[in-house]
């Protein structure tokens, strides 16, 4: 495992200060690893595997980056730590054709930014991360309790004690971060500034290659707002055909409560027109919507911390909606609980 963060250590670190960090995504995971050597860390994860917006959907025998596609670097901190991702063969520059797609018609983007992706995929990176770190998987904490000393009770969706610790740390969406701190008006009120997107995303492999010159693109007037070209399982000579189809946050909030197949169907129908191909049934497909996709306006604020109460709170929605805000802000979330111990 490739350390990420090289700090200097605190003289005589009090490795026995208990943190908690709710949730293993790209902020909670980056605070994890910064955190490594300075207390015990112990992450708690709902889902079943790390990753949050980068994890992967699987179904059947197909694996896809259902959430986040790629990312870009503007700050000089995350572009070391993306050379140190590159060096360790996690991530690999993405030099893919995008275009603007207007029902068949396409226009090349005057865009030269560069974008990377994970290899063999986006949860790789957040893997990489997690090998270090103890992380406890399908453990939804939904209530945490302040005891006389100062400390947190942590408490599970099904009644479960998850231990005492220091400090906590909610590095979930801004929605989940405000249920989960309740107690402390400070979090709360700061997290439930935030509103969030909701995204469906389709999947679907059409087994045969459908023709289609570019990787991906930019829809416009449709329901879809994103169309890639994903390999499909973890390799990059798979022969299928496989696309992921984002539909833009307009039209989720109006399907948002649909069922899952009107809604592949009605994304199906918008991924061919936009593309201008004939009907052609996939081999496979499915959904997933994301409740809480991306945050619409944030903190501008790395992290939040409430000293008092030793809770923390870190995500991009704090400060960019991208994946270099993410690790930023559980970047910044680690400095400040360091200069707490401190």
């Amino acid at each position: 495992m490739l350390l990420i963060f090289q700090k200097i250590k605190m003289t005589d670190p009090d490795s026995n200060f208990r943190v908690a960090i709710i949730g293993s995504g790209l902020a909670g995971l980056t605070c994890a690893t910064a955190l490594k050597g300075f207390a015990d860390v112990q992450l708690f994860e709902k889902s079943v595997f790390v990753g949050g917006r980068l994890g992967r959907y699987q179904f059947g025998e197909y694996r896809f980056n259902h959430g986040e596609q790629y990312f870009t670097v503007s700050n000089p901190l995350f572009l070391k730590i993306v050379k140190a991702w590159q060096s360790a063969g996690i991530i690999r520059p993405w030099d893919g054709w995008i275009v603007e797609l207007d029902k068949g018609q396409l226009f090349n983007l005057n865009d030269d930014t560069q974008r990377y992706i994970g290899y063999p995929h986006m949860q790789a990176v957040t893997d990489s991360l997690a090998h270090n770190c103890r992380v406890k998987l399908s453990t939804s904490i939904i209530e945490i309790e302040k005891t006389e000393n100062g400390q947190w009770r942590l408490f599970d969706d099904r009644g479960g004690y998850q231990g005492l610790f220091d400090i906590v740390i909610v590095a979930t969406s801004a929605h989940q971060v405000a249920n989960i701190s309740g107690v402390v008006k400070s979090i709360k009120s700061a997290a439930k500034k935030i509103d969030m997107t909701i995204c469906w995303s389709a999947m679907f492999d059409f087994g045969e290659p459908l023709n289609i010159p570019f990787d991906a693109a930019f829809v416009l007037n449709s329901p879809a707002s994103w169309i890639s070209r994903f390999q499909g399982v973890d390799s990059i000579n798979a022969k299928e055909d496989c696309w992921i189809i984002q539909a833009s946050p307009e039209w989720s909030v109006q399907y948002a409560a649909s069922f899952r197949g009107r809604v592949m169907h009605s994304l199906l129908d918008a991924f061919l027109e936009a593309c201008d191909i004939p009907a052609v049934k996939p081999v496979s497909s499915n959904v997933h919507c994301w409740k809480h996709a991306l945050p619409i306006n944030t903190l501008e604020q790395d992290c939040l911390f409430d000293e008092q109460s030793s809770i923390g709170a870190c995500g991009d929605w704090c400060t960019s909606p991208r994946i270099e805000g993410a690790v930023l802000s559980g970047f910044s979330m680690a400095d400040r609980v360091m200069k707490f111990i401190k």
